[in-house]
């Protein structure tokens, strides 16, 4: 069992994560992963894809007439590849090599975004590509979210959050059902996790009135806002995790 302060200090990551997940379709991990990871890297990624596959259920269980099913069949299809190459690479490459590739990849698609919105087509390349780079990330870090989020930029609140969450359902038990295949699922991290579902739910409940802020107009800005400070955690976690001042 981890120690009060720790459960407490993750719970709090977690309330506010699943608060910004309801409200923009994406978020838990990065608010919440930061904190786990410092508190109790043991219990990576384990935990919060636990915490993350139930919440991606609830989210999807609101909005799931607005879903872009043709969408989110290619993203999955991508989600499967992208899963199936994190088993192989967890084992082969340092997380912190990933952690600032992602970034990188992360702040380039964001840049051009800024500059012309149009530059990245919701077409089954950018599904596909999305959809690999968040099963990648996602299995080895827990924070896959701000890729798929992205090709979506432009579409109404509901749309964004209803499709998430089926992707996110999905994508979370690939992961964990990848992960326990390698054997990198240990009990406890699952207990952890479980630990962590009232927060969550919490969280997600307070979301309702918020996401109808979001929606009036501000979901891109939200969406890309969120991606570059997935990046920025990114960046951080990987120069201090490799020792660079």
């Amino acid at each position: 069992m981890p120690e009060l302060p720790v459960l407490v200090c993750a719970s709090v990551a977690v309330f506010l994560g699943a608060l910004v997940q309801g409200s923009v379709g994406v978020g838990l991990a990065l608010v919440s992963a930061p904190v786990v990871q410092i508190a109790a890297p043991r219990l990576m990624p384990g935990s919060l894809l636990l915490v993350a596959a139930v919440l991606a259920v609830l989210g999807a269980a609101r909005e799931i007439s607005h879903t872009d099913w043709h969408g989110v069949s290619w993203a999955l299809a991508g989600r499967i590849a992208g899963t199936a190459a994190a088993s192989y690479v967890i084992l082969v490459v340092s997380g912190p090599t990933l952690d600032l590739l992602s970034a990188g990849i992360t702040l380039g698609v964001v840049s051009f975004l800024a500059a012309d919105p149009a530059r990245l087509p919701r077409n089954r390349g950018t599904l596909l590509a999305s959809g690999a780079v968040a099963g990648l990330t996602g299995t080895t870090s827990s924070i896959g979210g701000p890729f798929i989020a992205l090709v979506y930029h432009r579409e109404p609140g509901p749309t964004v959050r209803g499709t998430l969450g089926v992707f996110f359902t999905a994508g979370a038990l690939l992961s964990l059902g990848s992960l326990t295949a390698v054997g990198r699922l240990p009990r406890e991290q699952l207990v952890f996790g479980a630990l962590l579902l009232p927060a969550m739910v919490a969280g997600f409940a307070l979301s309702g009135p918020v996401r109808r802020h979001v929606d009036g107009g501000r979901m891109r800005g939200a969406v890309l806002a969120l991606a570059v400070v997935a990046a920025l955690v990114l960046i951080v976690r990987g120069l201090v995790a490799t020792g660079t001042p």
